[in-house]
């Protein structure tokens, strides 16, 4: 019987995968310092690509430097060395492979030393503190995403990851724990993934329809009061209604205190109940993340 990790996937774009293996978002922290890739990173995806990954896709790529998870994010904005860029997707998708980058906002968990975080609603606990973004930010942030997916389009990378997951500024939007507005981007759960439709939109409005538009969403945050798997399956729901092309599902965040995504996982998967139910309410690929270590769970 044919193995269903080496069957290809045709994307609603129809962008085809070769196969379902797919090496996911992480902040591998090779950039320079400035925002560019190194050639250290240029090797690493390649490896993934020679080894016969169907995507790879780079983590915690900026749109702009001033919000970066951490020293080493690369920040594709139009400053960037475009010409350094398309280097790295040159080397990633060798052998018919597809690199996508993870367009991210720390929003709140921004790096400190290098910025002032800010988030949906002003923090200050122990250990995170943060100010509100205003009206006029808020608005400026799909156009910033816009922007990088446009130049990632340029440089040659198949497609896009938006990251509203893992408690960056997306997936902080999405959580009533650190959402407390009370305008049209807070409350409701339909309010609260305004923000992310609306960046979804806006991405797709500016690349070409061959260009695959990702997005990354946490199952639950794995917090008290924060995203309930009722409310990740309402955003599931309103996403099969957009030009989106695959929902990557993974969960927690990396606020102080949170649980991390292998607690009570099991020897397995993690969040594939959650995955199950989405199936039901999306036609959409899914991507589900973390927790695979045998070939048998894979398939």
């Amino acid at each position: 019987m044919e193995n269903p990790l080496f069957r290809p996937l045709e994307l609603p774009n129809g962008v085809i995968l070769k196969n379902r293996i797919a090496k996911s978002a992480m902040s591998d922290s090779l950039g320079d310092g400035t925002g560019h890739p190194t050639k250290a990173q240029n090797r690493l995806y390649r490896r993934w690509a020679e080894g016969g990954v169907g995507v790879s896709i780079i983590g915690e790529v900026q749109a702009q430097p001033g919000y970066a998870e951490k020293p080493g994010n690369l920040v594709l904005d139009d400053n960037a060395d475009l010409d350094r860029f398309r280097t790295l997707a040159r080397q990633g998708s060798v052998k018919g492979s597809n690199l996508w980058l993870q367009l991210g906002h720390a929003g709140a968990l921004a790096y400190a030393p290098t910025s002032t975080p800010k988030g949906p609603s002003a923090l200050d606990l122990p250990d995170l503190k943060c100010a509100a973004l205003t009206d006029d930010e808020i608005r400026k942030i799909p156009a910033q995403f816009a922007r990088t997916a446009k130049l990632a389009e340029h440089a040659g990378f198949g497609g896009v990851q938006i990251h509203a997951a893992h408690g960056f500024l997306l997936s902080q939007f999405l959580s009533p724990l650190f959402n407390k507005r009370c305008d049209d981007y807070g409350g409701p759960i339909a309010n609260r993934m305004r923000l992310l439709l609306e960046t979804i939109g806006a991405v797709r409005a500016a690349v070409g329809p061959g260009f695959v538009v990702a997005v990354k969403l946490n199952a639950t945050d794995q917090l008290e009061g924060g995203l309930s798997e009722d409310d990740a399956l309402a955003v599931v729901a309103t996403l099969d209604q957009t030009k989106i092309d695959l929902i990557d599902i993974s969960g927690s965040t990396y606020f102080p205190g949170a649980k991390a995504a292998s607690d009570g996982a099991g020897g397995g998967p993690y969040f594939m109940n959650f995955a199950k139910r989405a199936r039901k309410v999306t036609t959409k690929p899914l991507m589900l993340t973390g927790g695979f270590k045998t070939r048998a769970q894979a398939e």
